[in-house]
């Protein structure tokens, strides 16, 4: 039996990765950090290694007698421009998400590890200047990438896919915007199911975005191992809409009503501002919408196929990814019950 290690296992994505590789068989390592919330994890039946990804001792630890490692891990944090201000912070997110990855990848070319899958991002994908889909030939630029963490993930990719190039077989894959149970924290992609069903989301933005269940974007990953291609990039995604037919469709699978109100992206992002002032400078908490979440709103569309075609990757029903989430939300306090 094959063993995975599976950095950021405490996660969204990596609570569904886990249970997408113990489905296919695989033995499985968590590699968590003594803080993880592991609610979600806690009842599977993997073995857990404690450790940072900045500690290269609990690193090579946890690699041993590995065959595989799918490497999830990242900070994941839209924040405001004053979170920023700090520089040890904007050093952690890069520590974690490109010098450790980096780190990683070294470590499992010296002990053999068979294969890495490295989840990068569909913010790592350039949009064509015609308008159409995006898809895995393109590489994003630097406008196309608003804040920390995006730039993070990007560089994050191409340092995995250099690594490719050494020798190591490496894989990535890019998931878009996936929504599912187990998002514990919740993920800013989970905030809009979760505002939306506690009355707080008055409107939209003009934007359009590729949405995908979660458990499709968790067994694309175990899939990887065996079928994707050495130095590939797969766009783990399903459907393509625009924000405001999301709403209307969130609405109808919770039997509630869609907001009409279009927002004008210049007052979201005059809203975000001055959210972030007061929730940071008066509260000295973190605002519930960062700037940076409004700056990525835009024309996000993607052709999936390849992933479709070479993974084997499923297709869930969006409806089902959007019902489980409201179910899981319901069921553990973050939405108002019924």
């Amino acid at each position: 039996m094959s063993k995975i290690l599976v950095t950021g296992a405490s996660g969204f994505i990596g609570a569904n990765i886990l249970r997408a590789a113990l489905n296919k068989g695989f033995e499985v390592r968590a590699f968590i950090r003594k803080t993880s919330d592991l609610r979600t994890i806690k009842h599977l039946p993997v073995e857990f290694s404690y450790g940072d990804l900045r500690d290269p001792t609990s690193l090579n630890r946890a690699i041993d007698d590995c065959d595989h490692i799918i490497h999830n891990g990242a900070i994941y944090i839209f924040s405001p421009k004053w979170y920023w201000a700090d520089i040890t912070k904007i050093n952690a997110i890069y520590d974690v998400n490109v010098r450790a990855t980096d780190n990683l990848m070294k470590l499992a070319k010296e002990k053999g590890i068979k294969k890495v899958i490295y989840t990068s991002s569909e913010s790592a994908i350039g949009m064509p200047l015609d308008g159409s889909l995006g898809d895995e030939t393109h590489f994003a630029t630097k406008k196309e990438l608003p804040g920390h963490y995006k730039i993070s993930k990007y560089l994050g990719e191409l340092v995995a896919l250099n690594w490719n190039k050494k020798g190591l077989d490496v894989c990535s894959i890019l998931p878009t915007t996936p929504f599912g149970p187990y998002d514990i924290k919740p993920t800013p992609t989970g905030r809009i199911i979760m505002d939306f069903m506690n009355g707080k989301m008055p409107g939209f933005v003009d934007s359009k975005m590729n949405v995908v269940h979660v458990k499709d974007v968790a067994m694309a990953h175990v899939l990887a191992i065996e079928n994707g291609k050495s130095g590939e990039r797969y766009i783990a995604g399903n459907k393509n809409m625009t924000f405001k037919d999301f709403l209307r469709l969130i609405a109808d699978v919770a039997g509630k009503t869609a907001p009409m109100l279009s927002i004008p992206k210049f007052v979201a992002k005059l809203f975000a501002f001055s959210d972030e002032f007061v929730s940071c400078k008066i509260k000295h908490q973190e605002p519930k919408t960062p700037l940076e979440s409004v700056a990525a709103a835009e024309y996000r569309i993607f052709n999936c196929n390849k992933a479709w075609n070479e993974l084997k990757m499923p297709r869930t029903n969006i409806r089902l990814a959007i019902r489980e989430q409201i179910d899981w939300f319901y069921e553990n306090g973050y939405i108002k019950q019924k």
